[in-house]
């Protein structure tokens, strides 16, 4: 499938964070192309998409992936992105999108997959898989689970020990060098229907992260201004309602080389330790400039 010429977007602050491209507002942005592809190709607003039980539907991530040419922040204020995209899918409730954004040698190449799901109205913690009632849908199939999919599936069944994000590879593991607890933030972090917002699980990640390596490396200029997202994969695993904590673990991170680092962490439900996420990450130390 060739890919839709979708939009042009300039860099302003509302599309910045911390002197860079803001990650929480891309992962919103391709998100949101998503889901537009998805009910553009069943030709059905999002508010009427429902299964055969009248239940409104939500398009539920399962993972996303960013690959960035050169790190967020290398991109400045006022540069123009183009966004092309297409979209497939396995069966009636499975699609695989790719995103990609041009800035001008400042690329960034997006995989999402979603599934459908119903949400109870009072608890997070138990959302049901479903899939659309019989709508015509226009948007071409796979003839068999695409790769991107399948990843995680065998992640999810404990089969798969390793990952790979472009040509790095991550190891999945248990062990953790550092833990925190989190307090969700309900104005920013929920969504609005009052889920916990697929973009705010990387975020949540960094914020945490941020709070090791200010206190073991003690450097003059924080961690946050001082490594930025190269790659984020996220594996999505559940949600959480708004009275829970979450717990953070880091697994292992490694410096890498032309000042990269790979890291491994994990987002769980503090109530009942469910994993909510699993997140492969590298970061790039920040670019000189001129």
């Amino acid at each position: 499938m060739e890919m839709e010429n979708i939009k042009n977007v300039t860099v302003n602050m509302p599309q910045m964070a911390l002197e860079a491209l803001s990650e929480n507002w891309l992962f919103k942005e391709i998100g949101s192309i998503h889901w537009d592809m998805i009910c553009k190709g069943l030709r059905t607003k999002s508010f009427d998409l429902k299964d055969d039980n009248g239940n409104r539907l939500y398009a539920t991530f399962i993972r996303i992936r960013i690959i960035l040419f050169s790190s967020l922040d290398h991109f400045r204020e006022n540069d123009e992105i183009n966004i092309t995209g297409d979209i497939k899918r396995f069966g009636n409730s499975l699609y695989n999108s790719n995103i990609i954004l041009d800035g001008n040698n400042k690329n960034i190449k997006a995989e999402l997959l979603t599934s459908f799901s119903i949400r109870n109205d009072t608890d997070n913690n138990k959302l049901v898989k479903s899939q659309p009632a019989d709508v015509e849908n226009s948007i071409s199939e796979y003839y068999s689970i695409p790769e991107f999919a399948n990843e995680y599936r065998l992640i999810k069944k404990g089969v798969l020990k390793e990952v790979k994000s472009g040509n790095t590879a991550f190891s999945v593991n248990e062990d953790f060098i550092f833990e925190t607890n989190y307090i969700i933030n309900p104005y920013y972090d929920l969504n609005g229907v009052g889920l916990l917002y697929f973009a705010s699980y990387p975020i949540i990640s960094d914020f945490c992260e941020a709070q090791y390596f200010n206190k073991e490396f003690n450097n003059a200029e924080k961690w946050e201004q001082s490594y930025y997202t190269l790659t984020r994969d996220v594996f999505y695993y559940a949600n959480c309602n708004i009275d829970d904590e979450i717990n953070y673990k880091l697994h292992s991170f490694e410096f890498i080389k032309n000042d990269k680092i790979k890291l491994c962490s994990t987002l769980y439900r503090k109530s009942d330790n469910t994993i909510l996420a699993k997140i492969f990450t590298i970061k790039s130390k920040k670019a000189k400039r001129l």
